[in-house]
């Protein structure tokens, strides 16, 4: 349909056409993403929504004002579990006047706070009833950390498959991300020691080092880069180069990243793993899955990504019994390499010695299997 000036749509569909013309993709209503979100007012009569975000993480960086959309499409971006959340804020809000703290966008496995959301009854002159709701640590919650605002599930994405060393402490003091270089860097036994904790309580857990390094970085509100040893708790001491960097987002939140290498320099292991001569495989022991290769293991096996891709190893190189023995024998941390037969794709048999590692710092454990000579 083109549209001419003075023509008026004849036809409901015709409307709807011209809407979907006239209107610009980027100026059509998106739905909630909880990111810079200010305040949102829930209509239960329209069965509506119209919400406040700034600073969203869009991909295009653009920063929306004002936005109306219906109920269904307005929460269309969460996932079921913050669409159940807020609806239940709502509801006990018209219900019972207030309602909340709610936590939302805090991601499946709940390790790190999301956004607290309250709500509060309004009653406008024409007898409907709103839910206005907006962030807020609520007069009675004992951790003002939560004002991170999801931030640190953010970092978690960016950085969960370095292996820098990297802690994010907000304004207030608390350790509100460490990465997995971190835990091990610093003799960490389980993360939930310092999560979600004043990071000058937690001394005796990471060391005097970097608690006097982050707090003076707060109080200073400066960033520090240097080279220097670490005490850790133990006594001994861990030399690392470091950046701890202060930010502030907005007037409210702000704090301390810290990220650090091995003096000697940071190495990417996923290069190290490609380039080693002995064929080497990772599988996903839920699945049996091959989700890595190096060059080597793809050369000798006559492996592709497509046939990685679309069958278990227990289908194409090993034997399900094989297979069994490796995983049997990596669980008991045996170091005896196994001889079992490897089928390779070109048709060849072999007697092969596989020495099978569990790598089980992951919710579902991944099987390695290193061919010796």
């Amino acid at each position: 349909m083109q549209l001419v000036p003075n023509s008026l749509p004849q036809t409901e569909a015709d409307a709807e056409e011209a809407a979907e013309v006239a209107v610009p993709q980027s100026k059509r209503p998106h739905g909630l993403t909880l990111a810079g979100l200010q305040f949102f007012i829930a209509d239960i009569n329209r069965k509506s929504l119209i919400w406040h975000e700034i600073g969203s993480q869009s991909f295009d960086s653009e920063v929306r004002d004002l936005q109306e959309a219906p109920l269904s499409e307005a929460l269309g971006l969460l996932t079921p579990e913050d669409k159940r959340t807020i609806l239940r804020l709502v509801q006990g809000a018209i219900r019972e006047g207030s309602a909340g703290p709610f936590d939302v966008g805090g991601g499946a496995d709940h390790r790190i706070p999301g956004i607290p959301l309250m709500a509060y009854r309004y009653q406008v002159a024409d007898g409907r009833v709103l839910a206005i709701c907006f962030p807020s640590i609520g007069e009675s919650d004992g951790n003002p950390g939560h004002i991170a605002l999801g931030l640190a599930p953010i970092l978690q994405h960016f950085v969960a498959s370095t292996n820098r060393i990297v802690c994010l402490v907000d304004n207030f003091g608390y350790v509100r991300y460490a990465s997995e270089g971190f835990i091990r860097a610093f003799g960490i036994g389980d993360a939930k020691l310092i999560l979600g904790r004043n990071i000058a309580h937690v001394q005796k857990r990471v060391g005097r080092t970097i608690v006097s390094l982050c707090l003076a970085s707060l109080t200073r509100r400066a960033s520090a880069t240097g080279r220097g040893k670490f005490l850790l708790p133990a006594g001994d001491t861990l030399e690392l180069s470091y950046n701890a960097m202060h930010f502030r987002i907005g007037g409210s939140f702000g704090g301390v990243l810290f990220s650090a290498g091995q003096v000697g320099g940071d190495m990417d292991f996923a290069k190290v793993f490609n380039v080693a001569s002995a064929p080497m495989l990772v599988i996903n022991t839920q699945t049996r899955m091959i989700i890595a290769a190096n060059q080597s293991a793809m050369k000798a096996y006559h492996l592709s990504q497509e046939v990685m891709d679309g069958k278990p190893i227990t289908e194409t190189l090993l034997h399900p019994k094989s297979y069994a023995t490796l995983l049997q024998t990596a669980q008991q941390n045996s170091d005896v390499p196994q001889s079992v037969v490897v089928n390779a794709l070109n048709g060849q048999s072999k007697k092969k010695r596989l020495k099978a590692v569990l790598l089980d710092d992951d919710k579902v454990p991944k099987l390695m299997l290193e061919a010796r000579s």
